[in-house]
């Protein structure tokens, strides 16, 4: 988002995209998907906008799980045009609306309109006054009651203006060490770097922008996580060793007052 060209219509980034484990297994290739499934509770019956829904895992989760209908917007049209192709037909035309949408020119939802609203891995790439005017357009358009549920890169991850790890001599007898840059969390705003060999730009903020930003639009903030891989996601996969003692994901789960 806010690219002239979304990077996932470039044919070769998408290409290499497709190749990672989260896409190859789906909701199961993401090893932080179980704790947002508990915050995302039970969707018998509900209408679910999912944000940056990519190849529609999520959407095709909720019909699945008794959703009764999905409106699933993503940047890209590479990410639509192989949701649709990944989604049957059935499921496509009564349950699933796919539509491209760029959530940085604008969107309009009708007020009370949604019983859940979802987006993993897609705020991040939002200009921050983007994202807080958003939330206060996400809280108007959830029913009393409703839910918004989502994830993003962890503030210390998007802060470094280096994005490599970088090896440290430690004491003698010791093992050198690899350590996380984290250098300008204070310093909010774009950042750019490279990822499966394309140019990404992203936002940071801190948690703090991320968690006042729900109290200001309205929201009751019922869940935050921040996920570090386990010994069982390492072993799937190995470039996350240094998520075993710092966090690489963000989960946050904010509700609207029933009383509204």
């Amino acid at each position: 988002m806010a690219q002239s060209t979304p990077i996932y219509d470039d044919s070769t980034f998408f290409k290499n995209y497709l190749d990672l484990p989260r896409q190859q297994h789906g909701l199961d290739g993401a090893p932080e998907w179980p704790i947002l499934r508990s915050m995302v509770g039970p969707v018998q019956g509900d209408k679910v906008l999912d944000l940056g829904c990519g190849l529609g895992w999520f959407s095709r989760w909720a019909v699945d799980n008794g959703a009764r209908h999905v409106d699933a917007l993503d940047v890209s049209r590479n990410m639509i045009e192989k949701a649709k192709e990944m989604t049957p037909t059935g499921m496509q035309s009564t349950t699933i609306n796919y539509q491209v949408k760029d959530l940085e020119e604008g969107l309009s939802l009708e007020a009370a309109s949604y019983n859940v609203i979802y987006s993993s891995l897609t705020f991040h790439y939002l200009e921050t006054t983007t994202f807080t005017r958003l939330l206060g357009l996400f809280h108007a358009a959830l029913k009393p009651g409703g839910r918004l549920v989502f994830s993003v890169e962890h503030p210390i991850y998007t802060a470094p203006t280096c994005d490599t790890f970088i090896s440290v001599d430690l004491p003698s007898g010791q093992k050198e060490e690899s350590i996380w840059p984290l250098n300008r969390y204070g310093y909010e705003g774009l950042r750019q770097t490279r990822w499966l060999g394309g140019h990404i730009r992203k936002h940071h903020r801190t948690l703090t922008t991320h968690v006042q930003g729900l109290l200001d639009a309205g929201f009751v903030i019922s869940g935050v996580r921040e996920y570090m891989a386990s010994e069982e996601d390492l072993a799937k996969e190995p470039r996350w060793k240094g998520a075993l003692e710092r966090p690489i994901f963000l989960l946050i789960k904010a509700d609207k007052s029933k009383s509204i």
